[in-house]
């Protein structure tokens, strides 16, 4: 199967799918490209039968779009899809944060830096890097909150594949990392200081398109 020179124990389908969500996010299948069942079969070296999983968790993950009597298409992320990925996320770790009163340890300030430092080491292009510190970061941000539901919930927001996507997307104007970086640097500021409304305030303005 394509791409798998490392042994994966984990089932077929869902390797396929890690598969397609990393060409769809690279844009190897562009936006709006028909995806065919047969096709992606003889692509990845796979049978139909995984392949109709995938395309079924495709349009359930925001990836793709059925469209009745025409089939399965890469989804065209429009400005409202952006919009609403990211009022998900915002509402959902303020909320996480309150839960605590972001009362956080020395400990977990600690780690907060950690990350903060990781991430002011990326270059600018590198946008995995900045997805992957970004989501290491805002999860840390999180982490004092007791409810592991809401904690589980947000986990899944930063996994699903629309998020790399929406990373990608970004144009790379020479400081998109720095930038990321600096939200970052202020919002750990706040934590510090325990000024939690005006925390939850600041990464507000972390969740907008393409700042």
């Amino acid at each position: 199967m394509k791409g798998t020179a490392v042994r994966d124990a984990r089932p077929l389908a869902e390797r396929v799918y890690d598969l397609v969500c990393d060409d769809i996010v690279n844009g190897t299948l562009a936006p709006g490209a028909q995806l065919v069942q047969d096709q992606l079969a003889a692509d990845y070296g796979v049978s139909r039968m995984p392949v109709r999983d995938v395309l079924t968790r495709l349009v359930h993950e925001g990836m793709a779009d059925f469209i009745p009597g025409r089939g399965y298409f890469v989804k065209v992320l429009s400005y409202a899809d952006v919009i609403d990925v990211y009022e998900v996320r915002r509402e959902v770790e303020a909320l996480a944060i309150r839960r605590f009163e972001g009362r956080y340890s020395p400990m977990e300030l600690a780690r907060l830096e950690m990350s903060l430092v990781e991430a002011e080491a990326v270059t600018d292009a590198d946008f995995d890097e900045i997805f992957r510190t970004s989501t290491d970061f805002h999860l840390a941000l999180v982490a004092p909150c007791p409810n592991k539901y809401m904690l589980h919930s947000l986990q899944g927001i930063w996994e699903n594949p629309v998020q790399r996507r929406i990373i990608r997307s970004y144009k790379n104007d020479g400081a998109k990392a720095a930038g990321v970086a600096a939200k970052h640097r202020r919002l750990l500021g706040l934590a510090r200081a325990g000024k939690t409304e005006e925390l939850i305030k600041e990464l507000a303005s972390c969740h907008t398109p393409d700042t």
